[in-house]
């Protein structure tokens, strides 16, 4: 073989190997401190095909889009509200949309964030750590079934620090906080 074409494969072969690739612009990065730096369109509704999941770090803004485009589903195949009665699983309907809508769009309700869904497998577990989280804190709860809790008798914390001890709770238990 000729040497100078062997010098040249191996030349393009390190080239080659030693780029490094760009990672892509959609994927959140695990920072060193442990905590997850989403991308800025990280909040953007996913594709049609694509059932949407809410996550731990949106803010009530980037929520309320996920849940505005599941309404504007719901009003295109029903824009007169022809339906009645409960929505999916129970759910009340805010405007009473047919079940032929609520079929259509049923890929756009978004998913809860994948730490507190039902089918992750270490959501039960976690869920008992965030009620022992609440109880420390000073909220009285008690844990009814995974994803559910109530309250022991009446609270003496104002709701604000409630809502505030839930969240950094849901933060520390789910969100990849202090342990």
């Amino acid at each position: 073989m000729n040497p100078k074409l062997l010098i040249g494969a191996a030349v393009l072969l390190l080239s080659a190997c030693s780029q490094a690739a760009a990672p892509p612009s959609n994927v959140a990065s695990l920072q060193p401190s442990g905590v997850v730096v989403p991308s800025s369109n990280a909040a953007a509704p996913p594709s049609d095909g694509e059932q949407p999941r809410l996550r731990m770090d949106m803010t009530e803004e980037e929520k309320k889009r996920f849940y505005d485009a599941h309404t504007a589903c719901l009003a295109e195949n029903d824009p007169n509200a022809t339906g009645t009665g409960p929505g999916p699983a129970g759910a009340l309907r805010p405007a009473q949309y047919s079940d032929e809508a609520w079929k259509a769009c049923a890929k756009k309700w978004p998913l809860p964030p994948w730490e507190m869904d039902s089918d992750n497998p270490t959501f039960k577990d976690n869920w008992h750590k965030n009620v022992q989280c609440l109880n420390s804190r000073g909220m009285k709860v008690i844990e009814t079934e995974p994803g559910s809790w109530t309250y022991d008798g009446e609270q003496t914390l104002p709701e604000e620090e409630r809502r505030k001890i839930e969240k950094d709770c849901e933060q520390e238990v789910f969100g990849g906080g202090r342990k």
